[in-house]
């Protein structure tokens, strides 16, 4: 009782020392000294760019400012280019009064005086600094660099078409003038790579020409290149016999190689006659003679699901390396098969920006449990994942894929690495120079001995049966039957040893020397 009277006491003495507030009393804040109004007269204590005092306005005449005060009005021709280059839709009144405030806006800021003005490479200068020169002084380091990575993926990133659709105008300049499946297929009957007959939405007696069957060679060798199928190294891959059955080739590369471990592959190349090969939802070929390639994958269940999403991402970029337009491929929905597999493929779009959109299956990947296949090192279920291809069906996808983007097939863009011939070689004689035959034997065995060195290089060549046509109409043959790059020489290469080396994708030529071959092709070509 006592302690409380006390500490009672003790707060009534605190409380009676406290100075009583008026709180309906509140003053604003006192006005700034004339000592923070001097700040523009102070100098600043450390070395620097900074103005001291603000530029002044650079004087405006009684035109600029009329022209600065006129209402700014913005025709449809404007209108469409800021679409296309912001992506925003401008169709509305409400989008368009924002515009023109904003652009009326613009106009009223006014010029600065900029005399005597230095550049602000740093606030603080102690020091003078110089620019490091424009000059590279360092190789490639690309290798390098990867090597500290965790994990290298690569990709093609392809940029969304936006929100704002082309015109009919533009439409009709980019795409091909044939705006159907039937057009594009028969361009791909016109071009120097296949003949058929078409029958309605059937293909009949397809036979490929000298060039289709290098163009189907070097296709078939890049779908067997190590790596190609699988997207890395890390997974062996034996060659099965197409007389045995999957799980016999099984049985047969595990006692040929004696297999120890799993994950390992198996391609196996079937040639068929009188197949049915569906090409788009509407149109079939009916092939007197084909070849399916089809690698099977035997790995462990646990892994399954990862091998299969990989894969089919590696897939799809083997195809877009090997395209004109990467962005017309895609990977279809997972499905599954009435036997419990899952199925899905990588497909490729055409004639997308046409009212004939047309999507073609190219290749089908399928994951099923192997519970009839049993190895004698694996105690636990195992899972087959298998890829099948058509190889005529992949030609004409790479033939409508290089006619596509080029109208009236002028030049058939067919990719460096599968193309018939890397290289062509032809020679241009000055009109002065066109009635001496010792010149022209001179460039003619110049060509021959540039043959000879390319193709020790394992690059192939055009003969050059065109001698006899002239040099325009040359370069429009071999742009036709797809030769990415063509040597061009002429009377001073015999003297200086200086070449043009064109480009068929940009109809542009560097100079080289004759000592640069075949290395120099051989990097671009194979990059």
């Amino acid at each position: 009782m006592y302690a409380g009277i006390v500490h009672l006491n003790m707060l009534r003495g605190i409380i009676s020392r406290l100075r009583p507030r008026n709180y309906s009393t509140l003053q604003a804040t006192p006005k700034s000294t004339s000592e923070n109004q001097r700040w523009q007269e102070k100098r600043l204590q450390h070395r620097t760019k900074v103005p001291q005092q603000p530029h002044g306005i650079l004087s405006v005449t009684a035109s600029n400012e009329k022209e600065q005060t006129a209402s700014i009005s913005i025709n449809q021709q404007t209108i469409q280019l800021l679409e296309r280059l912001s992506l925003v839709n401008l169709d509305s009144k409400e989008a368009l009064d924002t515009l023109q405030d904003s652009i009326e806006f613009a106009s009223r800021i006014l010029p600065i005086d900029t005399n005597g003005v230095e550049p602000l490479y740093c606030v603080l200068e102690q020091e003078k600094l110089a620019l490091r020169p424009d000059t590279v002084d360092e190789e490639e380091l690309q290798a390098e660099i990867l090597q500290n990575a965790i994990l290298v993926e690569e990709d093609y990133f392809v940029a969304p078409p936006g929100n704002i659709p082309l015109d009919q105008t533009e439409r009709s300049g980019m795409a091909r003038s044939g705006k159907t499946m039937l057009d594009l297929l028969q361009a791909c009957r016109q071009s120097e790579f296949l003949h058929f007959s078409l029958d309605n939405a059937i293909i009949r007696d397809l036979r490929l020409t000298a060039i289709g069957q290098l163009l189907s060679g070097n296709l078939h060798s890049e779908w067997n290149r190590p790596g190609n199928t699988d997207g890395s190294s890390s997974v062996p891959i034996f060659f099965g016999k197409s007389s045995l059955s999957l799980k016999e080739n099984i049985t047969y590369v595990q006692k040929q190689y004696e297999l120890t471990k799993l994950p390992f592959g198996i391609t196996v190349e079937q040639k068929e006659t009188n197949k049915r090969v569906m090409i788009a939802d509407a149109f079939n070929m009916e092939l007197p003679e084909t070849l399916e390639l089809s690698t099977s994958y035997l790995l462990p269940t646990t892994m399954a699901n990862q091998f299969l999403y990989q894969l089919q991402r590696q897939r799809k970029i083997w195809w877009m390396r090997l395209s004109v337009d990467p962005g017309r491929y895609f990977i279809s929905d997972m499905r599954q098969t009435e036997s419990s597999a899952t199925s899905v493929s990588i497909c490729a779009r055409y004639l997308d920006r046409s009212d004939h959109k047309t999507e073609v299956e190219l290749e089908r990947l399928e994951m099923s449990l192997s519970e009839d296949i049993k190895l004698d090192f694996v105690k636990t279920p195992n899972t087959i994942v298998r890829i099948s291809n058509n190889l005529t069906r992949a030609i004409v996808a790479i033939l409508m894929d290089a006619l596509e983007a080029v109208p009236m097939e002028q030049c058939v863009k067919i990719h460096r690495k599968i193309a018939p011939y890397k290289c062509g070689i032809i020679y241009q004689l000055e009109q002065q120079c066109e009635q001496d035959t010792a010149l022209q034997q001179e460039l003619i065995e110049l060509s021959k001995h540039l043959s000879y060195v390319l193709r020790a290089a394992k690059l192939s060549v055009h003969d050059g049966s065109f001698d006899q046509l002239q040099y325009d109409h040359q370069l429009a043959q071999l742009d036709q039957i797809g030769v990415p790059y063509v040597l061009l020489l002429n009377a001073q290469t015999l003297h200086t040893g200086l070449l043009q080396l064109r480009s068929r994708d940009t109809t542009l030529s560097e100079t080289i020397h004759l000592s640069d071959l075949p290395d120099y092709l051989l990097k671009i070509i194979n990059a």
